[in-house]
């Protein structure tokens, strides 16, 4: 900074020189990073309180309700006002986080899929720390193992930071003290933590001590329900730190963004360990193509062992399989120099794992089409897309080092799972399910089973359009009358900040069926 330091923000000199070699940068005083959070504190101290107040206000109780995607604008409104006092400009690329997470939020109160919810929380988080690191760091040469090691260290340093709140603020005050300006407040808020232990005590002992105090004690606390007040305030609480803590250290500088010349290892012992690798593959491929594919396993298999049953055997370990091989390609790729022996088998151990995940997706279709869906199925079929996918985007990395693969599978992993937060799965379950009551064995046997009954009433509100028909009454057998009962505790659950959209739909359905309860 050095004197360019205006109006308490960052200039465009400033952000040049932290763009600057590390040789270079390194001229540049850490300390002066941290003078310019303390100098700014009652800027970020206020936009990390009132960001704090509208989570509260948004998520408390309340994470999957039509205040989510407020909640997501406004976490997006906080980081660029942020990012615009600390003079770092929007940067191309920022677009696909900003449109992603928003998507992304918008999805949460269309659903009440519980697993949706969490896995959708959690990208969200994961996204925002993606676009966070994207603004403030050079990401261009990152491959994922930078990726991750950045991931880490962000979370680290964040944990690291947890201290500023209290130092940052602290050395404001004294700056308005030595500039003139009053600095009582310290004093206030030192007085106030004092003050609420000896408070919990001294209310504790007077009212065991008198019977007409300890009545009107009781009286008040009717009227105010101190656990809920409680978790308000934690939740406040550990909003603001955890916010302006992140901001913290995203202005201190402490993320390298360099991707170090990192010492390739011989590629024999690459070729040594993938040539096997290859030969098995190469032969439990041809396995697959000549029995599962053509079709022609079902006049070899043992007595009492069904299409379907092998269909079900090895699907999950098939999936296994494949997320191994993305690792044990992308690893080869990452720490073991040029060799064209080994660009040739990693390209045949990558084209072995498509045709591994088109029969593990196979053998789960040909169980579907028995057994009926699940979202566990629904989810496995999902991933194996994903892994087809990202097994493109890796076999143009083999053959041209400077295809962007990071950037493609951030692309593609987020892409198709905005298509499956937006899908429903359980909507798609009871249909399908429904769709299809006479799912015979082979042996013309009917294979329902009273699980699958349970399985039906046990979806969420996403599916309650579909079972609450008059046509598929009987789908949910006994089960009907507590699938009813849960419905209707979740739309009556249904408020001005709570309002999903499944949920709501659910109690219409209700309605319809005319169910009283």
């Amino acid at each position: 900074m050095r004197g360019n330091m205006i109006q308490g923000k960052f200039t465009g000199t400033d952000y040049a020189i932290e763009n600057r070699p590390v040789q270079e940068r390194a001229e540049v005083p850490v300390d002066e990073h941290r003078a310019f959070m303390r100098s700014n504190f009652s800027f970020f101290g206020g936009i990390s309180a009132l960001y704090a107040l509208f989570l509260t206000f948004c998520l408390y109780r309340n994470t999957s309700g039509i205040t989510f995607p407020f909640f997501v604008v406004g976490t997006l409104g906080c980081f660029s006002l942020c990012i615009k006092r600390s003079g770092v400009p929007w940067k191309r690329g920022s677009g696909f986080y900003l449109g992603s997470i928003l998507l992304l939020g918008i999805s949460v109160f269309l659903t009440d899929n519980g697993a949706i919810l969490l896995m959708t929380q959690a990208g969200i988080a994961l996204l925002f720390l993606c676009l966070a690191l994207h603004q403030y760091l050079n990401d261009e040469k990152w491959d994922l193992p930078k990726f991750l090691s950045i991931i880490a260290q962000s979370l680290l340093e964040t944990i690291a930071s947890m201290g500023y709140p209290v130092s940052d603020g602290n050395a404001w005050l004294l700056d308005r003290e030595k500039g003139g300006k009053s600095g009582k407040g310290r004093y206030v808020l030192l007085g106030i933590l004092c003050l609420i232990p000896l408070l919990c005590v001294i209310l504790a002992l007077l009212i065991s001590a008198d019977r007409v105090f300890r009545y009107l004690a009781g009286q008040i606390l009717k009227y105010m329900d101190i656990w809920k007040a409680g978790e308000v305030l934690c939740l406040v609480t550990a909003a603001f730190w955890c916010f302006y803590s992140f901001i913290a250290m995203l202005n201190r500088r402490v993320l390298r963004e360099e991707c170090g010349e990192r010492k390739k290892q011989e590629p024999v012992l690459a070729v040594t360990v993938t040539g096997v690798l290859a030969v098995i593959y190469v032969i439990f491929c041809s396995i697959q193509v000549g029995c599962l594919f053509l079709g022609q396993v079902k006049g070899s298999l043992p007595d009492g062992y069904t299409y379907a049953s092998y269909a079900r055997e090895g699907f999950f370990q098939l999936l296994w399989v494949c997320i191994i091989n993305l690792v044990i390609v992308l690893t080869c790729l990452s720490f073991f120099g040029e060799s064209r022996v080994l660009k040739g088998l990693l390209a045949l151990i990558s084209v072995c794992t498509c045709i591994l995940a088109a029969s593990s997706a196979y053998r789960m279709i040909l169980y579907i089409s028995v057994y009926k869906l699940t979202f566990l199925r629904i989810l496995v079929l999902w991933a194996l897309a994903v892994i087809g996918m990202l097994l493109a985007g890796i076999l143009l990395r083999i053959f041209r080092p400077a295809f962007p693969l990071l950037r493609y599978a951030t692309a593609v992993v987020t892409v198709c799972y905005i298509f499956l937060a937006f899908a429903k799965p359980d909507y798609w379950i009871a249909v399908y399910n429904c769709s299809r009551p006479a799912n015979l064995e082979e042996s013309g046997e009917d294979c329902r089973r009273p699980e699958d009954y349970r399985y039906l009433a046990g979806l969420s509100a996403d599916a309650a359009p579909v079972l609450l028909a008059e046509e598929n009454e009987a789908v949910l057998s006994g089960d009907l009358e507590s699938y009813c009962f849960r419905m209707e505790t979740k739309a009556d659950s249904c408020g001005i900040r709570s309002f999903n959209l499944s949920r709501y739909l659910a109690g219409k359905a209700l309605e319809r069926r005319g169910w009283d309860g």
